[in-house]
Order: C-alpha cells, then sequence, then structure tokens
C-alpha cells in the first residue's frame, strides 16, 4: 500500500513539473521553434505633462527635475521592466548577446520615446560575456534610430499630408460622426468655462485628459470641477479620438500605413535563410500603437496607456508563414493574443497581405496630395 504511494506521489510530481513546464512555455520563450521574427511596438513610459491649459493652477509648476513631456521615474521602472519581459519571452529566441544585425531599434525623435528605447534596450541586452565593459555598471551602449520630427514618415508621421486632415474633415462631416460630435456640445462648452481653453473637438478632450492624467501621477490636486469630467466622461471621448483620427481606410493608410508596410515587407525579407534579423523594435507614443492596430482593425476602442505594446510575431508552422498578434496593455496579465478578421490566431502572411492592401501606401508624397487644391491643412500637433 505505502508503494502505491510513493508511485502515485511520484507520478503527481512529474505530472505537476509537466504541466508546470507547459504552463512556463505558454508565457514565456514557447516559441523558439517556429519564431521567425518580433517586431514590438510601445509606447513610452508615464511622463510629466506635456500641454497646460488656461485655468491650470499648476502652470507655472516646472516639474523639476524632470521637465514637461518627460519621463518620471516611474516611467523608468516601466519602461526597464518592458525590456525585462521582453528578454523573458524571447530571451532563448535573441540569445544573451545584443547583435547589430539581429536587433534593430527607432524611436521618434522625442525625448521620452528615445529615452524609452534606451531603457527598454537596457533591460533587454545587459552584457555578458566580452560585452561587459565595466564591471561595475550592467548596462551597455545599444543605438536607436530615429527620424528628425517635421521628417518622420513611421511612427508619427508628421511630414506634411494635406490629404489627410482633407479627409478627415469629410469624415466629420458625415451623418453618423456629425451625430455623435453634436452630442458633446455641452462637455466641450462646459470644459471651454472651466479650463479656459477652447475645447471643441475630440483632440481637445484628450489634450485636457492627458495633462489631468500626468499631474494626478505626479501627486498633483486637481480643481473641484474636474471630478464631474474626469477620468470617466472625458476618457470616453478620448478613446473615440484615437477611432476618429483614423476611422476610414485612407487615414488609416496615411497614418498607420506606413508602419504596417514595413512590418509586412520585413516580414516577406525574413521568407530569405540569409536574412539574420530577429527583431524591430520601435518607441513611439499612444496614437504609434492604435494607429497600428487600427490598420490591422485588431484594435477595441480604448486609451492606449502608458507602456502599451504590441508585438508581430512571424512564425513558420506546417510549412506556412504567418503571424500571430498580441496586445500588451497591463502587467496584470500575459499578453491578448488578437485575431485579425476572417482569420486564425495564426494568420498566413499572404492572408494578412492581402487583407491589409487598402491600407497600405504606395508613394505617400503623391497619396499625400489634397484633392483640392486650396485646402489649407492646420498646422502638425502632438510631441
Amino acid at each position: 500500500m505505502g508503494g502505491v504511494t510513493v508511485v502515485a506521489v511520484v507520478t503527481t510530481t512529474l505530472l505537476l513539473l509537466v504541466l508546470y513546464q507547459v504552463s512556463c512555455d505558454s508565457v514565456g520563450d514557447k516559441y523558439t521553434g517556429s519564431l521567425r521574427l518580433v517586431n514590438a511596438v510601445f509606447r513610452h513610459g508615464q511622463r510629466t505633462p506635456a500641454d497646460t491649459y488656461a485655468n491650470d493652477p499648476h502652470i507655472n509648476f516646472d516639474f523639476h527635475p524632470f521637465g514637461w513631456g518627460q519621463l518620471t521615474n516611474d516611467g523608468k521602472k516601466q519602461q526597464y521592466e518592458l525590456g525585462r519581459f521582453l528578454r523573458d519571452r524571447y530571451g532563448k529566441f535573441l540569445g544573451e548577446e545584443f547583435s547589430n544585425d539581429q536587433v534593430r531599434l527607432q524611436s521618434t525623435g522625442v525625448d521620452r520615446a528615445l529615452m524609452s528605447a534606451q531603457l527598454v534596450s537596457a533591460g533587454l541586452f545587459p552584457p555578458v560575456g566580452y560585452q561587459k565593459w565595466n564591471p561595475v555598471l550592467d548596462w551597455q551602449p545599444i543605438p536607436i534610430h530615429s527620424q528628425p520630427l517635421d521628417e518622420d514618415t513611421l511612427l508619427l508621421v508628421r511630414v506634411p499630408c494635406a490629404r489627410y486632415y482633407e479627409e478627415l474633415e469629410a469624415v466629420k462631416g458625415s451623418e453618423e460622426v456629425d451625430n455623435y460630435l453634436s452630442s458633446l456640445a455641452d462637455m466641450y462648452t462646459a470644459l471651454s468655462q472651466h479650463s479656459g481653453s477652447t475645447i471643441s473637438d475630440p483632440d481637445d478632450v484628450q489634450s485636457l485628459y492627458n495633462t489631468l492624467l500626468a499631474e494626478e501621477h505626479f501627486n498633483l490636486t486637481l480643481p473641484e470641477w474636474v471630478s464631474d469630467y474626469y477620468p470617466e466622461k472625458m476618457a470616453t471621448v478620448t478613446a473615440y479620438s484615437f477611432k476618429l483620427n483614423v476611422y476610414n481606410d485612407e487615414l488609416k493608410k496615411l497614418k498607420g500605413g506606413s508602419l504596417l508596410k514595413k512590418i509586412l515587407s520585413d516580414s516577406q525579407a525574413k521568407l530569405q535563410p540569409s536574412n539574420k534579423r530577429k527583431m524591430f523594435l520601435y518607441a513611439g507614443h499612444d496614437s504609434t500603437v492604435a494607429n497600428l492596430m487600427m490598420a490591422l482593425k485588431v484594435w477595441d476602442e480604448q486609451i492606449p496607456v502608458y507602456n502599451i505594446m504590441a508585438l508581430i510575431e512571424l512564425h513558420h508552422i506546417d510549412n506556412n508563414y504567418g503571424l500571430k498578434i498580441f496586445l500588451r496593455n497591463t502587467t496584470e496579465h500575459e499578453p491578448y493574443l488578437l485575431r485579425v478578421p476572417g482569420c486564425e490566431d495564426f494568420c498566413q502572411l499572404d492572408k494578412v497581405i492581402e487583407f491589409t492592401k487598402n491600407v497600405i501606401p504606395d508613394d505617400l508624397t503623391k497619396e499625400c496630395v489634397s484633392h483640392n487644391p486650396n485646402f489649407v491643412p492646420p498646422p502638425p500637433s502632438g510631441p
């Protein structure tokens, strides 16, 4: 009887070890066999306010020692931990040593994104072996590529694009959108009166929401009137603003299509055995992640929080190349596996390319020319 008990215990223990291994594989480096390429697109960490408003009681606050629109210490920790997460998930696939041939990191030209790129790379690739150049410093320099803001064609898409704003105006004039925007008139009026600034569209609400959120994170006291609108009511409009800015395929093409085009092109290039690349990392902003996900039509209307990250993995399974798309918007849960409409969790690459052909730009310079030669676009806003 005792022998049976011992056998049962040993069998149960072995079963638990197997289940533990499967569990670890499911949340960690499980794709070593089929994984070929990773594109990681993430938003910077928590920051100080980038904007203010006329009646802001903290308008003269300098946010020392960080400054306006810069990463806070919490934001720095979050981005470093994001790098550690990537190390845990893809460590076996990438190997321990950093290689320029295998990994490329690109950021927008905004300080907080550049700093986030540095922090993620520090967490992802601490120096090992001969790369450890300082015995007391667990860090090594990793090259970060960037474009000047007004020449950004990939992550912020700040290059002049009159056609985008022309089409956005047309969308705002459509019956469905106009009805929703008209329903916000009372909120616009109230927020304008309280804030002392002109609030007349969802982007204005988003800007004010982001300022209040950043001040709250910095433990500053918000005005009493704020509680009537923040966070819930303003959050709803803020989430809608991201949807509105890439409302149809043409807007998606002009704002999110360039990054998606590069990701798909790099995935196709990886089909060549000589291609050594294993990972592309992109440090951007809320709109960077949201526009990409909406171009793929896998975005659930939400606010792209600090540190949100899209993971687009190229796999080779059963002689087929395809993509698995994940979204990490919390540290409380493993990245969510998303499904491209009309596809399975593993979506063959040619199907993704066919599905997204209407949101992929051919020649952005030509496609950004307005249909009306007299149309005057607004000046660029944002970071």
